[in-house]
C-alpha cells in the first residue's frame, strides 16, 4: 500500500483540516468485552488486555485539560458495534481510538498495527482481521439501526459535494493519526515493529470522525504475549497513545493547511 499517494486533493477546502485549539474530544473504544472474549492465547485474553490499557489510558487523558474523554465500555460487557459507533456520535468525538489484540498462526509475528479505512483495496491479510473483528455484528439486535447510514441517493448535489469533503479529511486526518502514532513507537523504540494498514473495521468505517484501530500486540508470540500481561508494559501501551493524541491536537490546533504528497 502506497500511503504517500493519499492526498487531500481539493486544497481551497484545506481549512477543514485545521481545528480550533480546544479540548479534543476522544472516544476510546476497548474492544470485545462479556461473552466476546476476542482473541484468547493461555493467559492472555483479548478484551480483560485492552480494557485494562483503556483504562490507563483514560487516567492519562483525564488529567490533561486538551482532552475530553468517552469510553465505550467501562467494564467485561459486551457492546454491539453499532452501539460503539453510536456512543462516540453522541459524544460528538473528534477522534475514535479502538484498542484490539491480535493473533496470528504463525507465533513469530509480532508488533504493533493500525488501522485506519480508506479508499485503497485492502491486502486479504486485513480482511481476514476485519471479517473477524466484524463478525459479532451479524448476530447484533441492533443491526436495524444501521441501514441506510450512507444513502446519498436522496441529497442535492451541494449536499454530496459537501459530504465528500469531508470524507476526504477525514481520510487525510485518520492517515495523520496513524502516522503521528508510528513516529512516537519509533523514536521511543527503535526496534519496536509497528506498521499503518488499512481494512474495513466497521466501527472505523462508520463514524464520522478521524478514527484508528490499534492492535497492541500479538497473543500468539509468547514473548510479546508475556509483555502484555504486565502493567509496566500496559503502561507503556498507554503512554505511547497518550504521547501520540497530542502530538496529533497540536498539529490539528495549527492553522496551516494539512497536506499529503
Amino acid at each position: 500500500m502506497n500511503l504517500q499517494k493519499i492526498t487531500f486533493a481539493t486544497g481551497v477546502f484545506c481549512f477543514l483540516c485545521a481545528t480550533p485549539a480546544f479540548a479534543l474530544r476522544i472516544a476510546l473504544d476497548p474492544g470485545h468485552g462479556g461473552i466476546d472474549t476476542g482473541a484468547v492465547h493461555g493467559q492472555a485474553k483479548e478484551a480483560d488486555l485492552v480494557l485494562k490499557v483503556s483504562q490507563r489510558l483514560k487516567v492519562l487523558l483525564d488529567k490533561d485539560e486538551s482532552f475530553k474523554v468517552t469510553v465505550t465500555r467501562v467494564q467485561d460487557k459486551n457492546i454491539s458495534l453499532p452501539a460503539r459507533v453510536k456512543i462516540a456520535e453522541d459524544a460528538k468525538a473528534d477522534v475514535f481510538v479502538s484498542l484490539h489484540a491480535n493473533a496470528a498462526s504463525d507465533q513469530r509475528a509480532k508488533g504493533v498495527e493500525f488501522f485506519f479505512q480508506n479508499n485503497l483495496p485492502p491486502d486479504e491479510e486485513s480482511l481476514f482481521l476485519a471479517s473477524q473483528e466484524n463478525q459479532m455484528l451479524m448476530n447484533s439486535k441492533d443491526l436495524h439501526d444501521i441501514s441506510g447510514g450512507d444513502e446519498l441517493s436522496k441529497k442535492g448535489d451541494v449536499s454530496a459535494i459537501v459530504e465528500d469533503l469531508h470524507r476526504q479529511n477525514r481520510l487525510v486526518s485518520s492517515l495523520n493519526l496513524s502516522q503521528t502514532l508510528t513516529h512516537i513507537w519509533g523514536q521511543d523504540d527503535k526496534a519496536s515493529q509497528a506498521t499503518i494498514k488499512q481494512a474495513p473495521f466497521y466501527v472505523i468505517s462508520k463514524t464520522s470522525m478521524p478514527s484508528v484501530l490499534i492492535e497492541i500486540g500479538f497473543l500468539t508470540n509468547p514473548k510479546e504475549a508475556k509483555r502484555l500481561l504486565t502493567t509496566e508494559y500496559q503502561n507503556d501501551l498507554a503512554k505511547k497513545i497518550y504521547t501520540a493524541l497530542l502530538s496529533y491536537k497540536e498539529k490539528m490546533d495549527k492553522p496551516t493547511a494539512q497536506t499529503l504528497d
